[in-house]
C-alpha cells in the first residue's frame, strides 16, 4: 500500500465515522444535537459532485453539483480533441437514486462536460438551478424555469453560496463557451466547501481562495485542452488546473484539504487520477491532495451547520 492510498483509507475511514454520527479519535463528543447536522459530499463523476446537508430537524438537503448523467459513451467528444464519446466511464449508482430527492443543482457553467443533454433530459424543468449569469438565457431557453442567478452572495435553506470570477484559460475574455467562469463557495458557520469550477490557478483564483480559505477545496483538474488547431484556443493551452497548480495551491493554502476531480470521463482531459496520484506521492502531498475514485465519500463532517 502506498502512502497515499494510506492516508485515503485513514481520512475514508474518518468520514464514516463522522456520517455515522461518532467523533474520531482525537475529538472531543458532540451532543445528539450536533452529531444529528452533517453535511457530506461525494463524488460522482468528472466534475459531478452530490452534496448533502442533514439539518438537525433531520430534514435533509442534497445538492447536485455539474450533472452530467449519460451512459456511458453516449454524448458527442469535446470538439478539436480526439473522436472518443464522452463520458468515458459509467455512473456509479443508476442516474434515478442519484436525482432522486433532489433539491437543487449547482451549475458552474453550462458546457457540455458539467451539464449534458442526459441530465437537461432527466431533470424537472422546474429544478431548482444555481447558476452564474452568463448562463440564465441559455438555461431558459432549454426550458428550465427556477433558476436562482448568483451574481455574489446569495442565502437559501441556512446555507450561503458565494460566487467568484475565474478564468476557464489564459487571456479568456468574453462569456462561454470558453472565457468566464466561476468557483463556487458553499459555507455554514463551521463547514466551508470550494468548487474550483473550470478555472486556472491565475489571480482571480489565488485572491478567492486566500480570501475564502476554505476547509474543503473541490478542484477540477485533468489538464483539459485542445489538441487540434480550431478558431477557440490554440492547442495545449490548459483550461482546468495542471499537477503543480494542485502542489501550489496546497503551498499557498496549508490548513485546506484539496480533492481532485474531472479525470477520466472526458476526452479532451489527458491527465489521469493515476498520474495525478503518482504525482501526489512523488511531491509528499499525499495528505493534503486526494484523488477520490467514482462512488467515494469525499468528506463527512459531525460539526455543528448554521441552520437557523
Amino acid at each position: 500500500m502506498t502512502k497515499n492510498q494510506a492516508a485515503w483509507r485513514a481520512m475514508a475511514l474518518s468520514s464514516l465515522l463522522a456520517f455515522a454520527g461518532c467523533a474520531p479519535a482525537g475529538r472531543a463528543s458532540k451532543s445528539a444535537r450536533e452529531t444529528d447536522e452533517l453535511v457530506t459530499m461525494q463524488f460522482i463523476r468528472s466534475a459531478t459532485v452530490l452534496v448533502t446537508y442533514r439539518k438537525s430537524n433531520h430534514e435533509v438537503v442534497k445538492i447536485l453539483v455539474d450533472p452530467i448523467l449519460a451512459d456511458e459513451g453516449t454524448e458527442p467528444p469535446i470538439d478539436y480533441s480526439n473522436g472518443i464519446k464522452i463520458p468515458m466511464m459509467a455512473l456509479p449508482m443508476p442516474k434515478e437514486r442519484l436525482i432522486a430527492g433532489l433539491n437543487a443543482v449547482l451549475l458552474t457553467h453550462d458546457h457540455p462536460d458539467h451539464f449534458d443533454r442526459e441530465a437537461e433530459r432527466v431533470l424537472p424543468k422546474n429544478t431548482l438551478i444555481f447558476c452564474q449569469p452568463y448562463d440564465e438565457k441559455r438555461l431558459r431557453e432549454k426550458g428550465f424555469s427556477n433558476l436562482r442567478v448568483v451574481s455574489d452572495v446569495l442565502r437559501w435553506e441556512g446555507l450561503t453560496i458565494s460566487r467568484f470570477l475565474a478564468r476557464h484559460h489564459a487571456g479568456a475574455m468574453g462569456a462561454p463557451p470558453f472565457g468566464e467562469s466561476s468557483s463556487f463557495l458553499l459555507h455554514t458557520k463551521d463547514e466551508s466547501l470550494f468548487f474550483t469550477g473550470d478555472a486556472i490557478l491565475d489571480d482571480r483564483l489565488k485572491s478567492s481562495l486566500l480570501a475564502s480559505r476554505p476547509k474543503v477545496i473541490v478542484a477540477n483538474t485533468g489538464e483539459c485542452q485542445f489538441t487540434k488547431p480550431n478558431p477557440v484556443l490554440a492547442p495545449g493551452i490548459t483550461m482546468t488546473l495542471t499537477a503543480a497548480e494542485l502542489k501550489e495551491i496546497a503551498r499557498i493554502l496549508p490548513e485546506s484539504t484539496i480533492f481532485a476531480v474531472h479525470m477520466d470521463a472526458i476526452n479532451a482531459c489527458p491527465m489521469t487520477k493515476r498520474a495525478l496520484r503518482g504525482y501526489v506521492g512523488r511531491e509528499g502531498l499525499d495528505r493534503r491532495v486526494f484523488v477520490p475514485n467514482e462512488g467515494d465519500v469525499m468528506f463527512s463532517s459531525a460539526a455543528i451547520v448554521a441552520w437557523p
